[in-house]
Parts: structure tokens; C-alpha cells; sequence
């Protein structure tokens, strides 16, 4: 066989394995449930209730602050659910890691692929939902395709290096789960950035999720198309973490079998 047909077998190999890992991950999230994806949107729903109920008051400024506040909602769980199940993925594959042929990459990958497939399925209940509290739609929703793309590619770079990390230093997992309620509410989602006194603004911008909460409201939220500038931003700062996290990843992985 020549180089290039086993090149392109090896690659149809792991989109093989990639889509399998995905699948499972659906199917064991979803197993015996009554509502199946459905929880994928009740969660944030719960949040939103929450909002409303002690926040709503406080901010009669807001052009309608459902449509703010379940626009920034939906994506930051998509962050968290990630982030919070990636950093194990390699730890609770150890087994089919030391006994096939597979690249420990695609098991964070896998996660971001079955949250992908959650989170568009919970699109489709908040684009129902949400054109009840006056959301518009219009050409701008196109752009949650490159936007939610590079937010994705940002997700997988943080839960490539967590999840590398957490096979040597297994607190990490845990200091992961302990310092995401806070990146939440540091990140404007239920509350609005004028708020925030200037002297702790430097913090808020500090948090990278800030941008990217910020680049979704466009479409959702303001029926806009995003601000160049911010787009450029963010899609540097994706792209500059996943060679990052490549790099990081790749000096790491070589110990993983005797350190799992």
C-alpha cells in the first residue's frame, strides 16, 4: 500500500473511532432518560427561572432581559459541560486507551462533538421559545456558525490541556470544578457590563469567556452582525490556545498509559 492510501486509511480509522466515542457519548448521556436532549435545554432553562426571579427587577433597563440573559445561558454551559466532562475523558478511557490503537486527543474531542449535538438541538427549543419574547429573525443568526465554531475550537484548547494536566495532577479536576461557579459570575450573563464599577472592570475582561458571551449576543440578542474587531479578537485567541494546547498535549500524552 503506498504511503498516501495508508495516510488516508489511518485518517478514516480515527473519523471512525472520533464518530464512535461521539455516539457513545450521546447514547450513555441519554440512556433510560424520559426527556432525552430535552435536559440539554431545561438546565439553563432552571438558571433563566432563577435570573428572572431575583434579577429581572433589578435590571428594567434591559431590552428584554429573557432574550439577554438565555443568550449568554445556553453557551455557557456548553463551556462548562465540556470542560467538566473533557477533563476526565482521558482518565475514564484508560482502559480502551492501553488496550487500542487510538489518539488520546479524540477523547476530549468527542465531548465537544456530543455537546455540539446537544447544543444544537437546545437551539432549536430557544429559537421556539425565545421568538415568544420578541426575538427576531434574521441573516445575522448565520453568524453563530463561525462564531460558535471558534468558541468551540477555544473549548477543546481548555479541556485538551485540563484534561492532559489531570492525568498527572489529578487536583486539577477538582480545582476546575471549584473555580467555574466563579469564571460564571465573572462573565456578564445575567447581569449587564455597565454594572460592573470601572475599578473591577480590568477583572470581567480578564475572563476570555466575557468575549466570546459578548460576540453570541450579536446575533441572538441584538439581530446584528458581530463587531469585526471582537470576531478577530477571539479567533486569534482560539487559534493561538489550540497550538498551545497541541504543543502542551503532544509532550504529555507519550506518559499517559503508566500515568493512568
Amino acid at each position: 500500500m503506498s504511503p498516501k492510501l495508508t495516510a488516508y486509511s489511518t485518517q478514516m480509522q480515527y473519523l471512525n473511532q472520533l464518530y464512535a466515542l461521539s455516539k457513545r457519548n450521546v447514547i450513555v448521556r441519554y440512556k433510560h432518560s424520559v426527556i432525552g436532549f430535552l435536559w440539554g435545554f431545561l438546565k439553563p432553562l432552571i438558571y433563566l427561572l432563577i435570573f428572572i426571579v431575583i434579577f429581572s427587577a433589578q435590571f428594567t433597563s434591559v431590552n428584554n432581559y429573557v432574550l439577554y440573559a438565555t443568550s449568554g445561558i445556553l453557551f455557557w454551559f456548553f463551556f462548562s459541560n465540556i470542560t467538566a466532562q473533557g477533563i476526565q475523558s482521558i482518565i475514564g478511557s484508560s482502559g480502551i486507551i492501553k488496550s487500542i490503537n487510538i489518539p488520546a486527543l479524540l477523547f476530549p474531542l468527542a465531548e465537544v462533538i456530543s455537546e455540539l449535538f446537544n447544543l444544537v438541538l437546545a437551539l432549536i427549543v430557544y429559537f421556539i421559545i425565545m421568538h415568544w419574547f420578541g426575538m427576531h429573525y434574521t441573516l445575522h443568526l448565520l453568524w453563530l456558525i463561525p462564531i460558535l465554531f471558534i468558541f468551540a475550537l477555544f473549548t477543546y484548547s481548555v479541556t485538551l490541556i485540563l484534561a492532559a494536566l489531570n492525568v498527572y495532577f489529578r487536583d486539577v479536576g477538582i480545582l476546575w470544578n471549584t473555580i467555574q461557579p466563579a469564571i460564571f459570575y465573572l462573565t456578564p450573563i445575567a447581569y449587564t457590563e455597565s454594572l460592573i464599577p470601572d475599578k473591577f472592570k480590568f477583572i470581567i475582561q480578564a475572563n476570555p469567556i466575557y468575549y466570546y458571551i459578548k460576540l453570541f449576543r450579536f446575533p441572538l440578542y441584538e439581530a446584528a452582525a458581530p463587531e469585526m474587531m471582537l470576531l478577530l479578537k477571539c479567533s486569534v485567541l482560539s487559534t493561538g490556545l489550540f497550538m498551545l494546547s497541541l504543543l502542551l498535549f503532544n509532550r504529555l500524552k507519550n506518559q499517559f498509559i503508566t500515568a493512568i
